[in-house]
């Protein structure tokens, strides 16, 4: 064996070593940053503010959370944070619908393709169903239809569509 092809077949094999294990890291400690869009003013006291964080390395799965802001419209004070349920395939296609009633505090409805999260602004919780009495008014969806994630007020497009 010449020491040119020694030096070639080292080269070949080192690489193939580096690109397994940087492969290897990507797929067993995925990134951990959260991605978010926002702050969207949601009434005239509240605004949110979505974040999403990859499950996966390579499959569209993600944790959602919300962060919450009370006060001025889309710079009020920070209120709190709250966990939504995950997306467990697809991309992020979320309807935002504010849900008022008389003498009652307003709830967030984040609806996604296979789950409904109810969020109590002020208690900062999820909550287990829609109570009665509330009035449902769509305020717009956080999509990802392409890079980067982005909110579609209802403005734009006045409803959630159905064949997301």
């Amino acid at each position: 064996m010449s020491v040119r092809s020694r030096i070639a077949w080292f080269v070949a094999y080192y690489a193939t070593v580096l690109t397994v294990a940087v492969s290897c890291g990507v797929l067993l400690f995925p990134s951990r940053d959260w991605t978010s869009a926002g702050p969207v003013a949601i009434s005239p006291r509240w605004s949110v503010t979505l974040e999403e964080r990859a499950m996966h390395p390579f499959l569209a799965e993600y944790y959602y959370r919300l962060r919450l802001f009370t006060g001025r419209p889309r710079d009020g004070q920070y209120w709190g944070t709250v966990d939504l349920r995950p997306n467990g395939g697809g991309r992020t296609w979320l309807c935002l619908y504010l849900l008022t009633a008389p003498n009652r505090g307003p709830l967030l409805e984040v609806d996604d393709r296979m789950e409904i999260s109810v969020v109590d602004l002020a208690a900062r919780r999820l909550m287990p169903a829609i109570p009665e009495g509330y009035e449902r008014v769509f305020v717009g969806e956080f999509v990802e239809e392409s890079y980067p994630l982005r909110f579609v007020p209802s403005r734009i497009e006045p409803a959630c569509p159905r064949n997301r």
